[in-house]
């Protein structure tokens, strides 16, 4: 784990913070997987980036949202979980937004002895089979963008946003809605670590699981950006566990704790 900056990907660059197809990427990249990355870079410079719901979770096999993370080093044994638990403290209460078919509960809801969880998802089936795995936690169908109308302000302790903010159109609302559900700590974990991109672009997607799915890599400039005009404080922590990113190599998972109080970091 490393509180940085900025990341680049193992034998990547500044100037072009991909590594794309070697033996350590997770897929075999397609031959045209450096066009497709190409081509993401200038749809973000030319802002023409699609920003419609992609809501297609919901449509995937029952089987298949059981066990997506629940296999390959990405279940509850991920470095990723162990350090947003490592955040929780006794008694508190802990949001868990896309919490899927529960992976998380175990890691978090006993994080902090005696802490109460609660988890959200806009997947209904996700959250159906979340309720049967684990029929003590508190499970329910909500919106990431959307977490105020649903908790109100202010109404966890700690809300953890995990590999949501990859697959929005933009970071922005559900990062705000966050921010504003939680009363301590709002912590985002990325799959695809936010960077400084080329040509300063604020996002860009890089070609795998398009169009069913938004996969995008954040400027985190843009991020330390947002969060500085809401007057709020943050930490990046890098190289949380290596993660499950298409035909891209060296990619690794990455934490921003966000809070009010800069004695909270």
């Amino acid at each position: 784990m490393s509180n940085s900056e900025n990341f680049v990907p193992q034998g990547a660059s500044s100037l072009w913070p991909f590594k794309v197809g070697t033996s350590r990427a997770y897929s075999p990249p397609p031959w045209n997987a450096h066009l497709l990355l190409g081509w993401g870079l200038v749809q973000a410079v030319l802002h023409l980036q699609p920003t419609e719901p992609r809501e297609n979770w919901r449509l995937l096999p029952r089987d298949l949202l059981a066990n997506l993370m629940n296999k390959e080093g990405a279940g509850k044994e991920h470095p990723s979980r162990a350090f947003v638990g490592s955040l929780i403290r006794k008694g508190e209460t802990v949001l868990d937004v896309g919490c899927g078919a529960g992976t998380g509960y175990e890691v978090l809801a006993g994080a902090g002895p005696e802490s109460l969880y609660a988890g959200v998802d806009s997947s209904e089936p996700s959250i159906e089979i979340a309720r049967e795995l684990y029929p003590a936690g508190d499970f329910r169908v909500g919106n990431a963008t959307a977490l105020v109308p649903q908790f109100g302000t202010a109404s966890f302790d700690v809300v953890n946003v995990r590999h949501v903010l990859d697959h929005l159109p933009d970071f922005e609302p559900a990062m705000e809605q966050a921010i504003s559900v939680s009363r301590r700590l709002a912590v985002f974990v990325f799959f695809l670590t936010p960077r400084t991109l080329p040509f300063g672009v604020r996002k860009l997607d890089p070609g795998f699981n398009r169009p069913a799915f938004y996969t995008y890599i954040y400027s985190r400039p843009a991020i330390n950006r947002f969060l500085l005009q809401a007057g709020m404080h943050w930490r990046w922590y890098d190289n949380l566990g290596v993660s499950r990113a298409g035909w891209f190599a060296n990619e690794m998972n990455s934490a921003l704790v966000v809070c009010r109080n800069p004695l909270e970091l």
